[in-house]
């Protein structure tokens, strides 16, 4: 058997999930992970002849394939059965699998399944749990990951996946996961949804993004410390380096943005030269939240006529539908509403911003309207003590669905205003109230400092997230 996963983190983790669970009821068994820049996304037929020729006579998919019509039609010519599990939107024409698991899938009297919004890794722990008649408490650390990672619904079972799985965290005896827990600088006793998506989320999803995932499944199934550290390093530093490239292509694109100039556009195209296409996403969504416009990243290659890249959105722009008229000009193109991936000739780019502008036009794009911060209440600082952080932990874990509630934070004044950082880019500060003191980093306001006052009581703070007495993270202004 050879279980075909994904890239990122879910696609990681439910490739870990099947794996693990087929080992140990006793099946020969491999996984393969694609590579993002040679193969993309999903079940890939050159892959699938090459598994089948080693040997291969079951295909299980995991976060993938419920699209791969040709894949698994070549697989079934070459004599070997595909299984997809999947959680992805279905197509008209689902593939000839042998089976499909999938959340959404009606059976014979027209039911789904009770919960549609599993993750790639929760289907899997869904198979796992079927085949060994009892849910598997040993995987549900590696489930919750995926499950965070990949943004879906924090309610329901998935709100349960991760509840338990944090707790399965801090009790884990993985050797992986603890080495890239103490590598990121996670206070094990402090876990939390926070930690996976911000600290350990982003370090399996460089590994892909960077080069090869495939080191991700042996970092989170190894039972070798020695390897396990040397993994972890290794994913480590891959997250560096995915940063340094954001960070040097995001100033690059902001450049180029501002050359350009931006009054006139509802539509931002920025296209660099040699950029590692693994980061142009983040890029696109760092610049969507700084202009507040539908952004395409695109990346030229020397030896390449085709520029490639990704396209993040705002709320009020659908971008798969912006771009779908002209999908006959591009060489490659898929996505949903918010996100896009795409790959045109160099000669068609000028047509894909005339045709984002246009379509800005067409959905009547309204640039002055702007996201909402939804306030839960108000909150003076003498009330953020430590029964109010831990009647706030009841309401976790937090997520899409089950946002983080947002406090309007009433305060006498502003005191110890400073930067922090390599590059002084967060903003640190001290909100005093009679006798008790907050205090308050927001991440990526370092340039506000200048314009704050010390002894002001001028400025609105927002605190999105109270993690421990005395720290608040991430608020903006």
């Amino acid at each position: 058997m050879t279980v075909y996963g994904d890239y990122d983190a879910d696609g990681i983790t439910s490739t870990t999930i099947m794996y693990e669970v087929l080992t140990d009821l006793g099946a020969t068994v491999d996984y393969y992970i694609p590579n993002r820049f040679s193969e993309g996304y999903g079940p890939n037929v050159e892959a699938y002849r090459q598994i089948i020729a080693k040997g291969t006579s079951l295909i299980i998919t995991v976060d993938n394939g419920v699209a791969g019509n040709d894949a698994i039609a070549a697989a079934n010519e070459l004599h070997c059965d595909v299984v997809v599990s999947d959680h992805h939107s279905l197509p008209e024409v689902l593939p000839d699998a042998y089976a499909i698991i999938h959340p959404r899938i009606k059976d014979a009297d027209g039911k789904a399944y009770p919960f549609g919004d599993l993750c790639g890794a929760g289907v899997a722990l869904k198979i796992a749990s079927a085949l060994l008649d009892e849910l598997p408490t040993d995987l549900i650390d590696i489930a919750s990951i995926g499950t965070v990672a990949d943004i879906v619904s924090l309610t329901d079972e998935n709100r349960a996946i991760v509840k338990f799985g944090i707790q399965a965290i801090k009790n884990s005896q993985r050797p992986g996961l603890l080495a890239l827990i103490k590598e990121a600088g996670i206070q094990l006793d402090r876990f939390d949804e926070q930690d996976i998506g911000f600290a350990i989320a982003p370090r399996l999803n460089s590994l892909g993004r960077m080069k090869d995932a495939t080191v991700g499944v042996e970092l989170l199934a190894t039972f070798d410390e020695d390897r396990a550290a040397e993994l972890a390093k290794f994913a480590n530093h891959q997250n560096d380096l995915r940063k340094s490239l954001v960070d040097q292509f995001y100033k690059q694109a902001v450049d180029q943005v501002e050359a350009d100039g931006v009054a006139n556009k509802s539509t931002l195209v920025v296209v660099g030269d040699n950029w590692h296409q693994g980061v142009l996403g983040i890029v696109a969504s760092r610049l969507v939240e700084k202009y507040q416009r539908p952004t395409l990243v695109l990346t030229t290659q020397d030896e390449s006529d085709d520029a490639k890249g990704s396209g993040r959105s705002i709320d009020n722009f659908d971008l798969f539908a912006a771009i779908n008229p002209i999908r006959d000009q591009l060489v490659a193109f898929g996505g949903h509403h918010s996100a896009v991936g795409l790959t045109v000739n160099k000669q068609n780019i000028q047509s894909l911003r005339d045709q984002l502008e246009k379509a800005a036009a067409e959905q009547q794009l309204d640039l002055s309207v702007k996201p909402k911060l939804e306030i839960a209440a108000k909150i003076g600082v003498n009330r953020i003590t430590p029964e109010f952080v831990d009647k706030l932990k009841v309401l976790a874990p937090f997520g899409q669905d089950n946002p983080k509630p947002i406090f309007d934070v009433q305060y006498d004044q502003v005191q110890n205003v400073k930067t922090m950082g390599k590059a002084s880019d967060h903003l640190k500060f001290t909100l005093d109230q009679g006798n008790s003191q907050l205090t308050a980093i927001a991440f990526g306001k370092g340039a506000l400092a200048p314009q704050i006052q010390a002894g002001s009581n001028s400025l609105r703070v927002a605190v999105r997230s109270v993690k421990t007495l005395g720290i608040i993270e991430r608020p903006c202004n």
